[in-house]
């Protein structure tokens, strides 16, 4: 077959798999639209781009087209051992991984030194590793009419990350590892995003359905803390005023990747947290950018979703000013900063909330009594932890595994291993990725 050929097969393959996904990521009872089903139909792909991430290991990378619009479109990467170039080992095992909120595939997942990162561990062990770009992510910083993110709601994400999954199903068996289900790892809001879609498939024939394990990664969708419910409920409120006035979008991405870059820069300058709106004075590039991973929770405030929730375990100077990280090479925060997107829907952050706070209906926290796969709690005692917990009593599945993460006592949070410790961290490997390779392998 020629590679033209082998690309039509894909394409037409991948579109007839992807249609009844489609009708699972819509409100029950709602048939797609005309348009929805030709996107299925025929899934336009990107040039397939191919870079090696170490010996006998590569990633895959191509857009998929889910829409008429500029910015319809969606990364897919795999990762995956060799046997020559070009030519992914028979893997009988694939998961598939879901970023969060403000990072990609890349910068969520691949950003560690050299080869520290799960995507690489779990190919080198074996693991056909695949992952999306919602395409959110894939809008540049230069585009100043946001209008078209006015609908681009968590449903969406949802259905994008079906369509992503056929596909990689589909590939998976045109190049030997078989069209079998797949086990879904979805962090932070990644993590919700998955247990929408596992709530639509939940509700169509099991021949149908994707995804055979999941793994939640320290993200909660229900909360039976009533402070933390109060919280989204609030949160929920001022991102739809937020909408109702024309703003779209977040951007506090782009914050993230400024101070990022000026930690990297010019660490001893003076960052711009100093001035308005922030007024943090005596702050350099270098201790805001470790603010930004050791007291996220500041940013957030006063509506934060964990007490105290941050992205990396630090070390503070008695003024209060982060002096230095305990788990992650700082380094690696800073270019986790720098791989932010700039943008992010805010009808995404509104639906989310809306979940948790639960006083507005939403079509994709019904069925989460039926979801009955096997589900890997994986927490960080810093981040959402044990707070994760609850969500996975509502679902229906009788295969429940916890593993949560702590470096200190429930008593000192702050310094407890951190929501982007899970895959930054020195030891990450030890304490997070092993157990789930574990998990894989025995499910």
């Amino acid at each position: 077959m020629s590679p033209l050929q082998r690309k039509a097969t894909l394409l037409l393959l991948a579109g007839a798999l992807a249609l009844p996904v489609v009708s699972a990521a819509r409100p029950a009872g709602q048939a797609p639209t005309a348009s929805e089903l030709r996107a299925a139909i025929a899934q336009p792909v990107s040039a397939i781009e191919r870079r090696v991430l170490a010996p006998n290991i590569a990633e895959y990378f191509f857009k998929v087209r889910v829409g008429s619009g500029p910015y319809d479109q969606i990364g897919v990467h795999r990762v995956v051992k060799e046997t020559a170039p070009n030519r992914p080992v028979h893997a009988r095992q694939a998961v598939f991984l879901t970023h969060g909120d403000i990072w990609n595939f890349r910068a969520a997942f691949l950003t560690g030194t050299g080869t520290h990162s799960i995507p690489i561990f779990l190919a080198q062990n074996g693991v056909d590793v695949w992952g999306i770009d919602f395409r959110w992510t894939l809008v540049p910083a230069t585009v100043t009419d946001l209008s078209f993110m006015k609908t681009w709601d968590l449903e969406q994400d949802a259905s994008d990350l079906g369509i992503a999954l056929g596909v990689a199903r589909i590939t998976r068996g045109l190049t030997g590892s078989g069209l079998g289900k797949v086990d879904l790892l979805g962090w932070s809001r990644g993590g919700q995003i998955g247990y929408a879609y596992l709530n639509y498939e939940a509700q169509i024939p099991s021949i149908l359905r994707q995804v055979k394990g999941f793994i939640p990664v320290d993200i909660y969708l229900k909360t039976d803390v009533p402070q933390l419910q109060s919280f989204a409920c609030q949160r929920e409120a001022n991102t739809e005023a937020a909408i109702a006035a024309g703003t779209y979008a977040a951007t506090s991405g782009g914050l993230i990747q400024a101070l990022g870059t000026l930690a990297v820069t010019d660490p001893n300058g003076s960052s711009i947290l100093n001035g308005p709106p922030f007024n943090l004075p005596g702050y350099n590039n270098r201790q805001a950018g470790l603010l930004v991973g050791e007291a996220t929770y500041l940013f957030l405030a006063p509506l934060e979703p964990t007490p105290f929730y941050h992205f990396t375990g630090g070390t503070f100077e008695i003024e209060g000013k982060p002096s230095g990280l305990l788990y992650t090479n700082e380094q690696n925060l800073f270019a986790l900063e720098q791989g932010s997107a700039p943008f992010q829907p805010n009808q995404q952050l509104a639906d989310a909330d809306a979940s948790t706070c639960g006083s507005t209906p939403v079509d994709f926290d019904d069925h989460l009594a039926q979801i009955k796969v096997p589900i890997l709690y994986m927490g960080a005692g810093g981040g959402f932890g044990e707070f994760g917990i609850y969500t996975t009593t509502l679902l229906g599945s009788t295969d429940k595994t916890i593993h949560i993460v702590h470096k200190t006592s429930s008593t000192q949070r702050l310094s407890d291993f951190g929501h982007a410790d899970l895959f930054l961290a020195n030891d990450a490997q030890t304490l997070v990725w092993q157990p789930i390779l574990n998990w894989v392998r025995t499910h």
